[in-house]
């Protein structure tokens, strides 16, 4: 073997080729490297998905307990709701009745208001006639006694 023509022709033939397989190992390798990156990072989002999942269905189920929850109260206010409306209209019909009744009470009362009022107009007029009636009496005792006395005198 030649080895200062291996120095001088083939030696710089081999580096080149070397370097030239060291960039593309590099490049390979980094391609490698990338599909374990690559690889973890789909585990780690297959995780989080999972975690996620697990998350949301915790959610699901909290949010259907909680509109459990609110129909349960939702159904007793309407109860509530009801009742009220139902004593409401009792109310209403009652104080009806209670107000027909006192203006029963008040006409009434002007009825004998208005009666009691004409018969004390009479009572006055019996009154005055009966005061002049015994004026008139009087008066005509007083004559008759007077005959009386005249007559035993």
């Amino acid at each position: 073997m030649d080895y200062v023509d291996y120095f001088t022709k083939q030696l710089p033939k081999n580096l080149a080729s070397m370097a030239a397989l060291r960039d593309e190992l590099a490049a390979r390798q980094g391609a490698m490297s990338a599909v374990d990156d690559t690889n973890a990072l789909k585990v780690q989002a297959t995780i989080a998905l999972e975690t996620a999942k697990a998350d949301a269905a915790g959610m699901l189920v909290a949010a259907q307990v909680i509109s459990a929850a609110t129909e349960v109260v939702r159904c007793a206010v309407d109860a509530r709701e009801a009742a009220l409306n139902a004593r409401e209209a009792a109310f209403d019909g009652s104080s009806e009745r209670r107000v027909a009744a006192q203006n029963l009470t008040d006409q009434s009362l002007a009825a004998r208001e208005s009666s009691a009022s004409a018969r004390e107009t009479k009572l006055g007029i019996a009154e005055a006639t009966l005061a002049s009636n015994t004026k008139t009496l009087e008066a005509r005792i007083v004559a008759f006694q007077a005959k009386v006395a005249a007559l035993t005198a």
